[in-house]
Order: structure tokens, then sequence, then C-alpha cells
């Protein structure tokens, strides 16, 4: 397809490939271009202010991919058990087994995170409150299931780092695993 005709959100969702595999830094125009199939002047159309503008507007769509994987299962009638397997399903998938980058934790190392700082933020809260709100319906008190899931998160972004640098995908199934065996633990199981 030409580049002319690409729809918006495969632009983003090239761009999204591009930060996750190569960081803020590695990102060059010409690499961006090149993904894409955009030449430079017609990305400073679609994202005048530059690759911050890039990285803002891919944050912004990873956002809605985490509401969509995140969220959807929040509203079914399932059990907070199965919603949790959904949710861990969906990151497994994103993450392909652990082998796939984090965006975020590659923007959180960026030079560019001072501009990035609150899109970020906003990105790992959508997690954070995901996880907690299921921690809430199943009954377990809120400041436990805020702790839990930020426990949740260090545990899934931490393993995504580890696989990233060693190669063993082990490290991030244990970590998914781990999650859904604490997450929503009964409280006198796990000490929070």
């Amino acid at each position: 397809m030409p580049a002319a005709l690409i729809p918006k959100e495969e632009v983003l969702a090239r761009l999204l490939e591009v930060f996750r595999e190569h960081g803020y830094e590695g990102a060059s125009l010409a690499v961006l271009s090149e993904a894409t199939g955009l030449g430079r002047s017609s990305l400073y159309h679609h994202f005048p202010g530059g690759k911050e503008e890039m990285a803002t507007s891919v944050l912004a769509y990873l956002d809605g991919l985490l509401k969509q994987a995140l969220y959807a299962p929040l509203e079914t009638m399932a059990s907070p058990n199965k919603k949790l397997d959904a949710m861990l399903a969906v990151l497994d998938e994103v993450y392909d087994g652990g082998t796939k980058a984090c965006l975020l934790e590659r923007l959180c190392a960026s030079a560019g995170r001072p501009v990035i700082g609150g899109p970020l933020r906003r990105s790992f809260d959508l997690w954070l409150t995901a996880f907690e709100t299921l921690g809430v319906d199943a009954g377990i008190p809120r400041a436990v299931a805020r702790s839990r899931a930020e426990d949740a998160l260090g545990r899934i972004e931490g393993a995504l780092v580890v696989v990233a640098g060693t190669g063993n995908k082990r490290v991030f199934a244990r970590a998914l695993k781990d999650v859904r065996a604490t997450l929503l633990a009964n409280k006198e199981t796990v000490a929070s």
C-alpha cells in the first residue's frame, strides 16, 4: 500500500515497533521514515512536533491498546480469576511470550523523558489501575490491591528486561505465573 494511503493507526503501529526496538534515541528520522514509508516531510506533516510528538502519539495509541486489553476483561461477568487470566493472556500475546521489548521501559530510559514523562506515567497508571480495580472487585482492600498491582507490574516489566538480556523466555512465563498466583490471593496466603 502506498505510504500516502496508510491509515494513521498503521503509521502509529509501525512507529510503536520502531520505538520498541530502538528506543527514543535510536529511533532516528531515517529509521522512522523507512518503517512508515513516509518521507521526512510527510512525517513532519503528520507530526509537526517531530519525534517528540511521534513518541507521545505512540504512547496515546498504546494507551488505547492497553485499555482494550486490560479493561475489556474487567467489563465481563467472569470471575476475577478468569478476568486476570484474560488480561495476562493478552499481555503474553502483546509481548510475544516475553520476546518483544516493552515500549514503556524503552522510553523510560530515554533522554526525551522530560517531554514524554507525563504520557509515560499515564500509561503505567492504566496498568496499575486495571490490576488494582481487579483486586478491589475481588474483595481485596484498596491499599493492598494497589501494592499488589505495583508488584505485578514490576514483575512483568522486570521479566521483560531480563528476557531481553538473557533470551530466556521462561523468566517472563514465570513472572506471569507469579502474578496469577499472587495478585488476587487470599490476604492470609500472601504477605502484602
